[in-house]
């Protein structure tokens, strides 16, 4: 028996006690645990329960897992009152029950407070800044095929600043790019924490119509706005609104000219603020949304793992720029994957996505169109790296747009393969499979460009089928003028749906044995009813399957059916 004891703040803290086989730690919300903070990944790390004993395992996570101060490579074995820092959030492992757990905490407290983050004197409620989050209705199809624009420019400053060593060589890029990104910001700061007392010292500064350049003044940034950010480690957005000045009359941290801002903490793989990034706007109309705070997080994350890295010597390696590359590639990546699940009457839907050691191209959506159907669209992009990952970027904004704007599935895959068979993407193709499903007829329409077919399972017989396997055409990429064909089938009571990558079918156990697409037919066939068992049943055999062999491919698994 074994019981992990997390803090949520300085005096509060959580016990879970550790039955199952693997206990996943994360952002995501269908994490065991799940940590609420942008610097930890949506799958951060896991705790595996083996016969030998417990041991935690990072999950390639951007800023890393560490134990008792050493950073975690592989899998590390845990012993009693082992201190787990994922980045601020602190984690100790108990090797007892939870009240046993609970009762050492009470006996002696050694370590109260332990890896929190930096905190600064609280402010009286009656000065506390105001934050008045934008409210925005549902983004439209032009604003977010915007936003994914932006994230794939956050991806591109991720190459950019891939090869940069000096501090002040990078940052004033970071803001040229960022004005790139936000056509609408007037102002924008990068302020780096000085040693040996921590204060904020503006390193770059750049104004619309004016070069980047160097100013040892906050300009409009409010002490109070960059302790918080510091202190607290999150991104805010903020509005000199109406609301925001009645709650704190005469207290508006803007000047008259600044009507949005947002402002987020540069963090580094040390779990130490370095310093913030700031871009606000005065124009009236084009005030910062939530996707754009979202953009600004992915940039200050990268912008972080670049930063630490220039100050440390190792830096200049070339393994050390590659890693630093690879990593803020997947947190780009992994920013543009869906973060909950839909919610459709009569249907219930499971998902899973875990990358490998090197950054691959697995995709899926979840896309909602204006006639109440819904698009799942699960895709795999050959080859690995960077340029993997851009294409995966660009490729999730055309899904969208393809879908809004063609008039059948079946050519809106077409276009897609025009898009990715065109001169600038050469070298590379997309295997992917789109499933378009009406809830109101209970169909679903299937096109199928070179991916595994989706299997269903039938609610009355349990047999298992291979939808559109005739149907099927090359993958995306290979021929511009490929026309794809569409199958339309009734979904039944109970008829479940799975969808999935190779890194499930050619997983590969430590004597080189594939585990193959017909065990994946005959877990699926023998699974508990509901789409959470089937997968849940289908990646835990894997995972025995592979059982100390590292992970070579994505894993991607969409499961979705009728109740």
């Amino acid at each position: 028996m074994a019981t992990l004891e997390v803090f949520t703040a300085p005096n509060d803290r959580q016990y879970f006690e550790l039955t199952a086989p693997e206990t996943v730690v994360g952002r995501y919300q269908f994490c065991d645990i799940v940590l609420r903070s942008h610097t930890v990944s949506r799958q951060h790390a896991r705790i595996l329960r083996t016969d030998e004993g417990f041991f935690v395992e990072d999950m390639t996570s951007l800023n890393g897992t560490y134990v008792n101060r050493h950073k975690v490579e592989g899998r590390y074995q845990l012993q009693d009152r082992d201190r787990i820092h994922i980045f601020e959030n602190l984690l100790i492992f108990h090797a007892g029950s939870p009240a046993e757990a609970r009762q050492a905490a009470l006996d002696g407290d050694t370590h109260r407070g332990e890896g929190l983050p930096i905190l600064v004197e609280e402010e009286e409620e009656a000065t506390r800044l105001p934050a008045s989050i934008a409210s925005r209705a549902a983004p439209s199809h032009a604003s977010t095929h915007g936003a994914q624009s932006r994230f794939r420019a956050a991806l591109k400053i991720a190459q950019n600043l891939a090869g940069s060593l000096q501090v002040d060589e990078m940052l004033p890029k970071i803001l040229d790019s960022l004005f790139d990104i936000f056509p609408q910001a007037d102002r924008g700061y990068v302020l780096l924490a000085e040693e040996p007392h921590g204060h904020l010292v503006p390193r770059a500064i750049k104004h619309r119509g004016s070069d980047a350049g160097l100013s040892m003044t906050f300009g409009p940034i409010s002490r109070r706005t960059a302790a918080r950010v510091m202190s607290e480690g999150e991104a805010i957005l903020m509005d000199d609104s109406e609301e925001s000045q009645a709650r704190d009359a005469g207290s508006s941290i803007f000047d008259s000219r600044i009507l949005s801002m947002i402002c987020a903490p540069l963090m580094g793989p040390s779990r130490q603020p370095l310093g913030i990034i700031y871009v606000d706007t005065s124009e009236p109309t084009r005030r910062f949304s939530r996707e754009d705070l979202d953009v600004l997080v992915t940039v200050s994350t990268v912008a972080g793992q670049a930063v630490e890295a220039a100050f440390e010597p190792q830096a200049e390696a070339t393994a050390g720029r590659r890693q630093v590359s690879l990593s803020n590639a997947r947190q780009v990546q992994l920013n543009m994957l869906p973060q909950k699940r839909p919610q459709v009457p009569g249907y219930r839907f499971y998902d899973y996505y875990q990358a490998a050691d090197e950054i691959g191209g697995d995709y899926f959506g979840y896309i909602s169109l204006p006639d109440g159907r819904l698009a799942l669209a699960i895709g795999d992009v050959a080859g690995k790296g960077v340029s993997a990952a851009l294409l995966m970027a660009h490729f999730c904004s055309e899904v969208r747009y393809r879908l809004t704007t063609s008039p059948t599935p079946a050519e809106a895959v077409g276009c897609l393969n025009q898009d990715l068979s065109g001169e600038t993407l050469n070298y590379h193709f997309v295997t992917f499979v789109l499933c378009v499903l009406d809830p109101a007829r209970n169909t679903l329409t299937v096109v199928n460009a070179g991916h595994m077919p989706p299997l269903r399972r039938r609610g009355s017989s349990g047999k298992i089928e291979e939808l559109g396997l005739s149907e099927g055409g090359l993958p995306l990429g290979c021929d511009p003028q490929k026309a794809y064909d569409q199958l339309e089938v009734n979904l039944l009571s109970g008829d479940e749906v799975i969808l999935y990558t190779d890194g499930i079918s050619e997983a590969m156990n430590v004597a080189g044995k594939v585990y193959g697409a017909s065990k994946v037919r005959n877990v699926i066939s023998s699974a508990p009813k509901g789409v959470e068992a089937v997968g849940e049943k289908l990646l835990d055999d894997v995972r025995r399957f592979t059982h100390g062999q590292v992970q070579s491919d994505d894993i991607c698994l969409m499961c979705f059916g009728r109740e």
